[in-house]
Formats: C-alpha cells, sequence, structure tokens
C-alpha cells in the first residue's frame, strides 16, 4: 500500500480538492478527507481525523495537507502527528501539491522523499503570470571591503535621546 493523506480545511474545501485531482487522475486510494465547519472544535477535529485514520493502511506513513500554517485543521493533525514517526502535517495544499503528491506515491518513494516533494511542488504551483521572477541575490564574497573601525559610544546623558528610524 502507499503513504497515506489526509486532506484538512476549514470549509468545504478538502473533498473538492480532493475530487479535483480524482477528476485529473483517477480515483485515488489510501486518501482521506476532513472539513473544520462553523459550531466544531479542536476535538471534533481530532475526532474526524482519527475516523478517516482508521479507514487508511497507515503502515508506510501518513501526510496531512492542510491549509493554513497555524489553522485548526493544522493544529490538530499536530497534536496527531507529535510522537510518531512518519507522520507529517504540510500547510498551504493546493492542487499542484496534491497531484504531484499522489502521482509520487506510485513510484514508492520513502516518507521523506513524498514530503520534500510535497512541499516543493507547493511552492511551485504559486506563480503570477505577468511577474518577473525575482533572482537570488549571491552571498557577497567574505572578503569584499575592509571593515571600518567602530566609533566608541559616548554614555547618554539625561537629556540626550535615542532616534530609532522605522521603515
Amino acid at each position: 500500500m502507499t503513504i497515506a493523506i489526509v486532506i484538512g480545511t476549514h470549509g468545504w474545501a478538502a473533498e473538492q480538492l480532493l475530487k479535483t485531482a480524482e477528476m485529473l487522475l483517477g480515483e485515488q486510494e489510501n486518501v482521506g478527507w476532513i472539513d473544520f465547519v462553523p459550531g466544531e472544535n479542536a476535538e471534533t477535529l481530532i475526532e474526524k481525523y482519527n475516523a478517516q485514520l482508521a479507514k487508511l493502511d497507515t503502515t508506510k506513513g501518513v501526510l496531512f495537507l492542510v491549509d493554513t500554517w497555524g489553522g485548526s485543521p493544522f493544529n490538530a493533525a499536530s497534536r496527531i502527528v507529535v510522537d510518531k514517526e512518519h507522520y507529517e502535517v504540510i500547510a498551504g495544499v493546493n492542487i499542484p501539491m496534491l497531484v504531484e503528491t499522489l502521482m509520487a506515491r506510485d513510484d514508492d518513494p520513502s516518507f521523506d522523499e513524498l514530503v520534500a516533494l510535497a512541499v516543493e511542488t507547493g511552492r511551485e504551483g504559486v506563480k503570477a503570470l505577468k511577474a518577473k521572477p525575482v533572482e537570488k541575490a549571491a552571498p557577497a564574497p567574505a572578503a569584499a571591503a575592509p571593515k571600518a573601525a567602530p566609533t566608541p559610544a559616548k554614555p547618554m546623558g539625561p537629556n540626550d535621546y535615542m532616534v530609532i528610524g522605522l521603515a
């Protein structure tokens, strides 16, 4: 069996994310989902996650793909994974992340490889059509310029004040 995936979101998005991925890839096995809807709390979410986990084969691990870092679906999943090996929570689930992660499971990657792929494809899936890519600046050479000796600070008097520049 493959690594289990559980999608967790605020509102009613989780099931729709899975349905969209299945429209592209066909029906998926060993995948569950939970929605966090008004009136529910963290305990309800943990119960919902555990109900999904009971239906899945978790022997190779579980990857929770949630919508928002620090949100209720993330926090509840974090409580489940904290002491378990090969259980992880990734925030920022999107269609590219989900599709690529589901496809990669067919190649039987290691758990850590699947986690890295999910994070990378999630990032790569977010782009602007007309924005120019930002180039990463190369690190400055270590001996670029000699450093000037610092000027000694004079003690502040009772009538002195600090000037702080705000961006």
